[in-house]
């Protein structure tokens, strides 16, 4: 019989040390597996803050840092970095984890995870609880119970290497 697993959802680009601490106790605790999915900030905010950030180092005489950004890919260098670092994490706990980074910040995705039977649990970082649209859809609609985190006042992310 195949273990139970919980599901920790993220965005990427949020600090993640306290939230998957957490979803490693939970999983240490009850004896599960973990997975943790990173999704992307979506939509055509992004592209337009991207787009902005390309310019203003364009207009700056800095072409290269402009194309840089246009590319994306040091977001793919960060994903892998963020990947092998809680890979590593989980490893050296002795939990055993699978690491989803990319997908784009839909409630379809999560909903598609909740599908397969073998997810037990759902914990929200807290970037997720904090965006309302996101979370009353899951909330509504997960078949699984869903436990939401609020953000600690004094907590600092760690540098992770790119």
């Amino acid at each position: 019989m195949s273990k139970q697993e919980i599901l920790y959802v993220a965005y990427r680009d949020e600090p993640l040390e306290e939230g998957v601490s957490y979803a490693m106790y939970m999983a240490n605790m009850l004896g599960e597996t973990l997975r943790l999915v990173l999704l992307s900030p979506s939509g055509v905010g992004r592209k337009f803050n991207d787009l902005m950030t390309a310019v203003t180092f364009a207009e700056a005489n800095e072409p290269d840092t402009a194309r840089e950004i246009m590319s994306g890919d040091d977001g793919s260098r960060k994903a892998a970095s963020i990947q092998s670092y809680l890979m590593h994490k989980c490893e050296d706990a002795g939990i055993e984890a699978s690491v989803h980074i990319g997908l784009e910040a839909t409630v379809k995705v999560v909903m598609n995870f909740l599908r397969q039977k073998k997810v037990d649990l759902v914990i929200l970082s807290p970037s997720v609880t904090g965006s309302r649209s996101l979370l009353n859809k899951l909330i509504k609609f997960s078949p699984r119970p869903v436990i939401t985190m609020a953000r600690s006042a004094n907590f600092t992310s760690p540098d992770v290497q790119t």
